[in-house]
């Protein structure tokens, strides 16, 4: 568990990767900084700003995820937030269903401070089935909990 005390934090909107139909989900953003918020995690601050992920799409979700989290880096530094942290979540969807999910969490240093990455080889992701973006909230709300801890 990752212990991130009284903090602050700026939450965009869930970037959704779909090939040619790229789009973000200002939802997840909401509905992710209510969780943080009400669990005594961060104060929240929502951010309307896109950030597209311009990375290509590779068959090595590993390799997405660290291109994804560099990416999300350096946009913070050149787009500095007001808050200690700033979240992204990406979800990576299919014709019928979402095969990854991505968070990343950059500090004010805009150092990559914490990622992760779910796929069906995980059993928060087989456990929720990830057919709309707000199951895929959900699975990130699932691992926030269980990996963030208040201190």
């Amino acid at each position: 568990m990752q212990a991130i005390g009284d903090t602050t934090m700026t939450v965009f909107a869930a970037f959704v990767r779909r090939g040619r139909e790229d789009s973000c989900d200002h939802g997840a953003a909401a509905r992710i900084g209510a969780f943080l918020q009400d669990e005594g995690l961060a104060t929240v601050t929502i951010s309307d700003d896109l950030i597209p992920l311009a990375g290509p799409w590779h068959r090595n979700q590993a390799r997405m995820l660290r291109e994804s989290a560099v990416a999300f880096a350096n946009y913070v530094s050149e787009h500095p937030v007001d808050t200690a942290y700033a979240l992204l979540p990406e979800y990576l969807g299919g014709r019928r269903a979402f095969g990854g999910i991505h968070g990343y969490i950059v500090d004010t240093d805009n150092r990559v401070a914490y990622v992760f990455l779910q796929s069906s080889h995980w059993r928060i992701f087989q456990d929720v089935n990830s057919k709309t973006v707000d199951d895929c909230a959900e699975i990130l709300i699932r691992v926030l909990r269980k990996d963030l801890v208040p201190y």
